[in-house]
């Protein structure tokens, strides 16, 4: 018999409809531990963290949600805006505004206020806010967190999260799937498209012939869509993270392939400069898990590895338990 329950739902907002979940412990106390707001990272993922579009099936946001439900947590989750997530337009014009890096600002405020209106429609109470953002995800959670609209949150998790803009990701990403003697040439083709998107220009389309993961991706994307990478690549995770008032944990993989551990190492150095900052910050650090929280045996890769079946490990949503009850009262 499963340890939790769940609701799910979906919210008008911003000319999107955007399919929710809410999950909740089987048995309700009088007041659970914390609510939690679980925000996606890039890409088009559904409510339980799956890319249909890409025919890839981790469930990683409906696992996390259920093991932490089991611990004594409310969970609300819900799907990016995008093709075979669910989220449907139902006025285009406020719709296509949506689709932009500060429309995620605008779309996750809408999530956060959802989530306590569903607690309060069912009469649960919670002693704690938090706000956990996975991969590009938890730079939405830092945006929140230092806006006044994060400050009743008692709480921040940063999941996979970067210390980078998503550009530079990427060139880190380059020797991926690459020969070695094929690494510079790579990178130098991909430092000249990013400097394009920067600059905002036309990127020759010559520039992706060749090797290279994304360069491709990035030559055909929409006029649309480079500006989003643009707007994202120019927020500044650490300069957030120094600004974040509330008390934060870091959680990383040691097998992270998309966004490797010094990431998280940085983001925790940053949150340890505030102003009583050692105190204020956590870091969790398991060694053999994926950015998915997974372990995945050593001769699957790539894709596979990404989309592994499976739940997360038990290792990370033990700890992210742990660190909210640590947490002071208010």
């Amino acid at each position: 018999m499963p340890h939790y329950t769940e609701q799910l739902s979906s919210l008008r907002a911003s000319g999107w409809e955007i399919p929710t979940a809410l999950t909740l412990p089987a048995s309700l106390d009088r007041e659970l531990k914390s609510a939690i707001l679980l925000i996606p990272g890039s890409l088009f993922s559904d409510v339980n963290g799956d890319y249909p579009t890409w025919n890839s099936f981790p469930h990683v946001y409906a696992h996390l949600a259920r093991r932490l439900s089991a611990c004594g947590h409310a969970v609300f989750r819900y799907a990016k805006l995008g093709p075979g997530t669910g989220s449907v337009p139902y006025d285009a014009d406020l719709a296509a505004t949506m689709r932009t890096w500060e429309g995620r600002f605008v779309i996750v405020s809408a999530m956060f206020d959802e989530m306590r209106r569903a607690l309060d429609d069912r009469g649960v109470r919670v002693r704690r806010a938090i706000a956990a953002g996975h991969s590009e995800g938890s730079v939405v959670a830092s945006r929140l967190a230092v806006s006044e609209r994060g400050r009743s949150l008692d709480g921040v998790v940063l999941l996979s999260g970067p210390s980078i803009g998503i550009l530079g990701i990427m060139r880190e990403q380059a020797p991926t799937y690459v020969e070695p003697g094929q690494v510079d040439e790579v990178r130098a083709r991909l430092d000249e498209v990013i400097g394009h998107i920067r600059r905002d220009e036309p990127i020759p389309p010559e520039l992706g012939q060749g090797p290279g993961m994304g360069i491709g991706a990035l030559i055909s994307m929409p006029p649309e869509g480079r500006r989003y990478m643009r707007d994202v690549d120019a927020t500044d995770p650490l300069v957030l993270a120094r600004a974040m008032p509330q008390r934060a944990l870091v959680v990383q993989g040691g097998n992270d392939g998309s966004v490797p551990s010094h990431h998280g190492e940085a983001l925790r150095d940053a949150l340890r400069s505030r102003s009583d900052g050692e105190s204020r910050t956590s870091y969790l650090f398991v060694p053999d898990v994926t950015h998915m929280y997974k372990v995945v045996p050593p001769e699957i890769t790539g894709p596979e590895a990404f989309g592994y079946p499976g739940e997360t490990d038990r290792r990370v949503t033990d700890g992210i338990d742990q660190w909210i009850r640590s947490l002071p009262n208010r």
